[in-house]
């Protein structure tokens, strides 16, 4: 009997902590504006949508402040709805006006286009799914 539980102790405790531990790293998981977010404004937004440029949007993306404000279009970000976002919507193949961001007007004409990755767009999605926090 004492055999018994000993095992049952032995398969059930690592099991609820490995319960506890998936939740945790889900958390850890979501994407940081400063770590994850901002690098990729950085490098394909920022040389057109940031407040010392001129661009017909008036779409700033210098900080967090600026991208939650949004343009002209309005909003930028809807946390929570990827699917609502423009930020999200504009760099996918078909967006709801224009063209796919981004664009770059100063490119060569043999140079193809530069567009985000899967895995940027990736994180742009769950960074706005979980609610776009300023962290």
């Amino acid at each position: 009997m004492k055999m018994r539980r000993a095992v049952l102790v032995a398969l059930v405790v690592p099991s609820c902590l490995g319960l506890l531990g998936a939740g945790k790293q889900q958390t850890d998981s979501v994407p940081s504006f400063k770590t994850n977010v901002m690098p990729i404004l950085q490098k394909y937004c920022l040389p057109c949508h940031s407040e010392e440029s001129f661009n017909p949007s008036e779409l700033a993306l210098d900080d967090h402040a600026r991208l939650m404000k949004g343009g002209e279009h309005g909003p930028a970000v809807v946390p929570g709805k990827p699917e609502e976002s423009l930020l999200v919507k504009k760099v996918m193949a078909d967006p709801p006006f224009g063209k796919q961001m981004p664009v770059r007007k100063r490119r060569k004409p043999e140079e193809k286009p530069v567009q985000l990755t899967e895995d940027e767009v990736q994180v742009l999605r769950e960074w706005v799914k979980a609610g776009a926090k300023n962290d």
